[in-house]
This record gives C-alpha cells, sequence and structure tokens, in this order.
C-alpha cells in the first residue's frame, strides 16, 4: 500500500469515527458533587436514568475501577431492556469512564466507553458525556435521542 492510499485509509477510519461517537455537553445547575452522586449513587441513578417514562426496577452498581453495573429500565408499555458493563475509572468528583453494550437473552451486545466530565462552571456543572464506538451512525443518532431525554430528567431530579 501507497503512502497516499494509507492517508486515505486513517482519513476515513477518522471520519468514521467521528460518525459513530457521541458528544452531548450539558449545564446542571447543581453542584459537581450532587452531579456525581446522580452518577455514582444507585439510589440516586434509579430516580433520573433512562429516557422519559423509563423507570428503573433493578439497579445494581460496584462503582470502583473494575466493578461492574447493571441496569433494567422499563418502558411505559412495560417492555425491559437492560444494559451493563464495567467502571473503567472513577475520580470523585470529576470523572467517570465505563463500558456500556444492551443485553438480549443474558448475551451482551455491542460494547461502547461511556466518559463523564464533571467541571465546576458559572455556578453550576458543565457535564460533557462522550460515548463511543457504535457500530453505526445510526446507532449514535438513536442514543443520542435516549440520552438526550435522560438528561432532561437528570436536570429536572437535580432541580428538586
Amino acid at each position: 500500500m501507497t503512502d497516499a492510499a494509507t492517508k486515505i485509509d486513517a482519513g476515513a477510519a477518522a471520519a468514521s469515527d467521528e460518525d459513530r461517537t457521541l458528544t452531548i455537553i450539558r449545564h446542571l445547575k447543581a453542584p459537581r458533587d450532587a452531579v456525581f452522586e446522580a452518577w455514582a449513587d444507585p439510589a440516586v441513578l434509579v430516580k433520573w436514568w433512562g429516557p422519559e417514562g423509563v423507570t428503573v426496577p433493578d439497579c445494581r452498581m460496584d462503582v470502583r475501577p473494575g466493578g461492574a453495573w447493571r441496569t433494567v429500565m422499563r418502558g411505559p408499555e412495560g417492555q425491559t431492556h437492560t444494559c451493563s458493563g464495567v467502571y473503567r475509572e472513577i475520580t470523585p468528583p470529576e470523572r467517570l469512564e465505563f463500558t456500556w453494550a444492551w443485553e438480549a437473552d443474558g448475551v451482551r451486545g455491542h460494547e461502547t466507553v461511556v466518559t463523564v466530565v464533571l467541571h465546576e462552571r458559572d455556578g453550576g456543572t458543565e457535564m460533557v458525556f462522550t460515548q463511543r464506538l457504535f457500530e453505526s451512525a445510526e446507532g449514535r443518532t438513536l442514543h443520542d435521542e435516549g440520552w438526550t431525554s435522560a438528561f432532561d430528567c437528570l436536570d429536572r431530579y437535580l432541580a428538586a
């Protein structure tokens, strides 16, 4: 392969990675410690996790590097969706990183990596959420809709 061909392939891969990466930045009107707790305390996480109208009847979290987490979400019509992963990094109160995969019939699907970085800003917290690498741009778009709705729930929980 020529150097030019290598550069073209690398450029295509970079564009593909960008299309399969989701980044959402939200300003939350809450202290950074409270936002971190919302991600790290299962008793708090179940109060906002998931898109609007979803409840979390089962949540297990071992919040430490190498610790596992798993949530079961129940939609408005009673359908359940399970996701799970492993924590890679926990740096209170500023950063969490964990793997994420949907489960179907006890089998985990394609795994992505979620990074949540929290910055103190303007009397609140700037949350930079990144999830990468999805199998497709469509998968990224579907998660964008779900996370955006979940973060609306988070914002309301923190404001209460």
